[in-house]
């Protein structure tokens, strides 16, 4: 084994970076008891962007908005109305105003459609979009900017540029609802403490979903707690408390938006080669306890002349949650790339099994550090145990 140029490694790592890019959700933001009135219009068109266009971007919108469960929208059949009527083509600030008065919102959400394009890639035969376009939010009462969020994506597609604009928009879909969750938080407060069970009170229940965090304010610190259930019979939500200060009655709990999943970069050790790696998993997906894990990665070394690059997917199983601590194992499918790093190609693919294990420590629901391990099998190539230690959030 002959050392491989720390440089060359870098440059391929930041490759995969992308995939732990993760949104960390900031303090503030509206606060939700009940549904509240909303109206999405769009605003000032910019290039690339067609009525076609709009209405699949507006359609998304209403439907991330609609998923979450907190609104009651303005219809846009109605809005469609509104814009034949008065020859408009697109929304002003004080238009948007006039319109959320008309249908008694209390805000608007308004688009600035920056751009829309797509180009024919023909080293790789297929069409590649880009969309650009920033989210404000504002009182409808007053006028007053509250939130502003750029979003951009990317779409590709072999049969048509249509299709690739088509899932560059669809693509932003998971930001619009982080957007959503993070400016329009549930709010509540601490009605009961008994035990481990924290019975909050003071918004709707039907707007939680079991396993929404919240984050409660106390004299000494901050707790959190953990939906688990509802009581309907009294219309509260009946939490677990995760770790922290304990709460008391009366605390405020705000809602503590979080990823389905956690993303992690990591120093590693396999085969005795240091490296660096991405981690990516959930603690389990919806209506099954099982989630799913991603492991991606590369080492300071070669194999021959080639650089091993590792790929792990498979699922993951937390058993164990005991305060800022968890610990999960997992299991699947492995692939070892052997890369050409002067050519930018995989010159080989070696396919196996890996198993392992993963334990962490919250700092909070969104950050902390973790410790993997496991074993890899490969049909072709050496197999060994691996060891993993960073940071996730």
């Amino acid at each position: 084994m002959r050392a491989l140029p720390f440089k060359k490694t870098v440059v391929l790592l930041l490759m995969t970076f992308i995939l732990a890019n993760v949104a960390v959700y900031g303090a503030g933001g509206i606060t939700v008891t009940e549904k509240i009135k909303l109206v999405i219009l769009p605003g000032k068109v910019g290039t690339g962007w067609n009525m076609d266009a709009i209405d699949s971007l507006m359609a998304i919108l209403e439907e991330q908005a609609l998923e979450l469960g907190r609104f009651q929208l303005f219809s846009r059949s109605d809005i469609q109305a509104i814009m034949k009527e008065r020859n408009l083509s697109e929304f002003g600030v004080s238009e948007a105003i006039e319109i959320g008065k008309l249908g008694g919102s209390k805000y608007a959400l308004l688009l600035s459609l920056e751009e829309l394009s797509a180009s024919w890639d023909s080293k790789n035969s297929r069409y590649n979009a880009i969309s650009r376009y920033t989210i404000r939010l504002y009182n409808v009462e007053n006028g007053e900017l509250l939130a502003s969020k750029f979003l951009q994506s990317s779409g590709s597609a072999k049969e048509s540029a249509q299709k690739a604009i088509s899932d560059a928009l669809k693509a932003t879909a998971g930001s619009i609802l982080s957007f959503l969750r993070e400016t329009f938080k549930l709010e509540a407060y601490v009605k009961s403490v008994t035990g481990d069970t924290v019975m909050l009170a003071g918004v709707d229940p039907k707007l939680a979903r079991i396993g929404y965090i919240f984050q409660i304010e106390t004299d000494t610190g901050v707790g959190y707690v953990k939906v688990v259930s509802y009581n309907k019979a009294e219309g509260t939500l009946v939490t677990k408390f995760m770790y922290g200060e304990r709460p008391n009655v009366y605390d405020v709990a705000q809602e503590y938006p979080t990823l389905p999943g956690h993303g992690g970069l990591a120093l590693s050790l396999f085969y005795g080669m240091p490296g660096l790696g991405l981690s990516v998993w959930s603690d389990a997906m919806e209506g099954t306890p099982v989630g799913f894990y991603l492991g991606l990665g590369t080492f300071l070394g070669t194999f021959g002349s080639e650089t091993p690059v590792y790929f792990n997917i498979g699922a993951n199983f937390k058993f164990l949650e005991l305060g800022r601590i968890g610990a999960s194992v997992n299991a699947g499918l492995s692939i070892l790339g052997l890369a050409d790093l002067e050519s930018g190609r995989f010159k080989k693919y070696i396919f196996g099994l890996f198993g392992g294990g993963i334990l962490t420590y919250e700092f909070n629901p969104q950050f902390g550090i973790f410790l993997g391990g496991g074993y890899t099998l490969y049909l072709e190539s050496e197999s060994g145990m691996y060891v993993q230690l960073g940071v996730y959030f």
